[in-house]
């Protein structure tokens, strides 16, 4: 018989994770009151939103401990599509003018 030991989740962990996910979402919230351009509130909930999907997909999804996904394109993912959705604004915002 082979005794497999398997490693115990750390909760504690989890928790804070979650906590700091809550927060990020009242964060969100929060800058939708703001006196700033709507166009500068957009950004700001999807950079919020960005980080919050990271978080996700390396904890919970537990992308972190995976030993084949380069930690890097991981974390390189989100701000690309930071990028496209910047492009994407800045295009609509350009198609809007002619």
């Amino acid at each position: 018989m082979s005794t497999e030991t398997h490693a115990v989740p750390n909760y504690g962990k989890y928790l804070v994770i979650w906590a700091f996910l809550i927060a990020l979402l009242a964060a969100g919230t929060f800058v939708s009151y703001l006196p700033i351009s709507r166009t500068g509130i957009a950004l700001i909930i999807l950079g919020i939103s960005l980080v919050k999907t990271a978080l996700v997909g390396l904890y919970f999804m537990h992308m972190k401990f995976e030993k084949f996904i380069p930690i890097w394109a991981v974390a390189v993912f989100p701000f690309f599509l930071l990028g496209l959705a910047g492009l994407l604004i800045f295009l609509g915002l350009t198609l809007i003018h002619i």
